[in-house]
């Protein structure tokens, strides 16, 4: 098939990177479209190997382990959807930001694992007490006495819609912020709702549990969203007010902050030098690939 040059060096670039042999052939064998996804094959030829590449997402196949293309598409295919699944029950935001919720972000990772192997009513129901416990989690790891105005009692501990509108008059003061501060109050007061309903609707459907997981993970993103803004408030040239503020210097007109200070640099560690052994391992189709190795 015909193939353009600039896909024949991505593939010979990537099975080099990947096999660490040099490429002495790459040849585009087949393209076929599966679903909304086309995935192109390739054979590629090394020194002391030889390969199938195929696309989207792009891996290597040993063809000792897979004589055929169309094997190894069959397998590429199942281990995609499965790493695809795999990353769909992640904690969804970056681990700097996790890390402000660690335990909120544990229970909603329980209540998916409850959604996971589920198959009743009672088992989504389930799925909505576990997210009841990661957002009065979320409150126990965010509220503080701080929060709570002169002269007005504090909220008691499990008050999550009480909690909740602190929280939002606190990580979104000011005029500048009315609508931030509304959204997140009406965000609170819905997934405690919904949450609430699911916990006792009886006839609950896997959906119902699948949309329970996505509003909380919405409110716990936002509200950790929030905050992080709030601590950029600020940040800005004292010049041009341009927000591109790099190690203390604009990068658009060149203005240098006085008071920066660069932050101490960390002792550099010694990088682990790859592994040389191939990433599908030569055996038989029962291929020691799983949709961790993939994921990372």
């Amino acid at each position: 098939m015909r193939a353009s040059k600039r896909q024949t060096e991505a593939i010979r670039s990537y099975v080099e990177d990947q096999a660490h042999e040099q490429v002495i052939h790459v040849e585009k064998a087949a393209s076929e479209r599966v679903g909304p996804v086309r995935h192109d094959i390739w054979d590629v030829h090394c020194a002391d190997s030889r390969w199938w590449v195929i696309t989207e997402p792009t891996n290597l196949y040993s063809q000792d382990d897979f004589k055929s293309r169309d094997v190894a598409l069959t397998f590429h295919i199942g281990l995609s959807l499965r790493v695809s699944y795999l990353q769909d029950r992640r904690v969804p935001v970056a681990s700097e930001s996790a890390a402000l919720l660690p335990g909120s972000w544990r229970r909603w990772e329980q209540a998916f694992e409850a959604y996971d192997g589920g198959d009743e009513a009672e088992d989504f129901q389930a799925v909505g007490v576990r997210l009841r416990e990661c957002l009065v989690s979320f409150i126990g790891e965010t509220s503080n006495d701080e929060l709570v105005p002169a002269g007005q009692p504090a909220p008691k501990a499990a008050d999550f819609k009480g909690w909740s509108e602190l929280l939002a008059n606190r990580l979104a003061e000011g005029e500048p912020s009315a609508h931030l501060r509304s959204y997140l109050k009406k965000l609170s007061a819905e997934t405690w709702a919904y949450v609430n309903w699911l916990t006792h609707a009886k006839n609950a459907m896997r959906m119902d549990a699948e949309i329970g997981l996505k509003v909380v993970e919405h409110l716990l993103g936002t509200f950790t969203a929030a905050r992080m803004r709030q601590g950029r408030q600020g940040l800005r040239c004292e010049d041009c007010g341009s927000y591109q503020l790099a190690a203390g210097t604009c990068e658009r007109c060149g203005w240098a902050d006085p008071a920066y200070e660069p932050p101490e640099l960390p002792a550099v560690r010694k990088r682990r030098r790859r592994p040389k052994s191939d990433c599908v391992p030569s055996s038989d189709i029962s291929t020691f690939i799983s949709p961790e190795d993939m994921v990372g």
